[in-house]
């Protein structure tokens, strides 16, 4: 089964993720810990993927699937 791109929530994660960095720059100082931040990014990003049963149009399991 296979989804378009726009309902992966991994891809929604790492956009809003890209989202705070850039905050962040414009900022000038970061929120938090940079390092703590990439952990919290690295676990929400496993647990996504745990939560993850379908892949997206056009990628290569999706093709692999056929």
């Amino acid at each position: 089964m296979v989804k378009p791109f726009w309902k992966s929530k991994t891809l929604w994660l790492n956009v809003l993720a890209i989202a705070v960095v850039v905050v962040q720059a414009v900022q000038g100082q970061p929120w938090v810990n940079p390092e703590i931040q990439v952990f919290i990014l690295a676990v929400l990003n496993a647990v996504v993927r745990l939560l993850t049963n379908t892949s997206i149009k056009g990628s290569p399991v999706a093709k692999s699937d056929r």
